[in-house]
């Protein structure tokens, strides 16, 4: 870095670039801005109700392409669940909460995580809707796509839902696990087999709370 009259030279991505000091503190201020507007951003946190207002979400944000592939994927499941609640509006709340459960127990089988969810007070075991849902509220909230699908994420743990075909499908990645490399947005169908049970260690189920 050079300083010459108040001018101040960077080298970035190999190119060099010159910036005033004013120029220079206008971005660190908004970075700092920035910074500090995401610390405050809304986030689903174990044991704590995140909320989904569907007449709160601008759609808007998801009419155009994502050039990141998994930011694209996510885009269009986002659409696909609202298209969904205006088929089936009866099936689905306007404004509901998601929940992950605190992981009190070494390991579960996607039978006993199914049963688990449903057995909460008003509420039951989440679908790929609400999912789907939860994701375009946090856009809406100001979490960028990125923090969604391409980072590891920063949940406690990965959580189960049901797929389209009924099918338990496991979402997201585990903070807490060593090998944690999958982003919120992260999708794993998995088996059921009738005679040996699949045990999940890392995974509490995705609850929908009605009230």
């Amino acid at each position: 870095m050079q300083i010459t009259n108040a001018q101040i030279t960077l080298t970035v991505d190999g190119v060099a670039r010159t910036f005033s000091e004013n120029e220079l503190t206008d971005i660190v201020r908004k970075d700092l801005e920035a910074i500090k507007k995401r610390a405050n951003i809304q986030r689903p946190m174990e044991n704590i109700p995140f909320e989904i207002d569907l007449w709160g979400i601008d759609l808007n944000l998801f009419k155009e392409e994502r050039e990141d592939p998994k930011q694209e994927e996510t885009r269009l499941l986002i659409l696909e669940a609202f298209d969904r609640v205006d088929k089936f509006p009866s099936q689905y709340r306007e404004k509901f909460k998601t929940l992950m459960p605190v992981k009190t127990w070494e390991e579960k089988t996607i039978k006993s995580l199914k049963r688990y969810a449903n057995s909460v007070n008003f509420g039951y075991w989440a679908t790929w809707v609400e999912q789907a849902l939860e994701w375009a509220q946090r856009i809406a909230n100001g979490e960028p796509w990125r923090d969604i699908c391409n980072i590891p994420d920063t949940a406690d743990w990965c959580r189960l839902i049901k797929w389209k075909d009924g099918r338990p499908c496991r979402v997201g990645g585990s903070r807490k696990s060593i090998d944690n490399c999958d982003p919120a947005s992260y999708l794993m169908l998995l088996y059921e087999h009738p005679e040996f049970p699949t045990n999940l260690y890392n995974t509490v189920p995705l609850i929908v709370l009605c009230k």
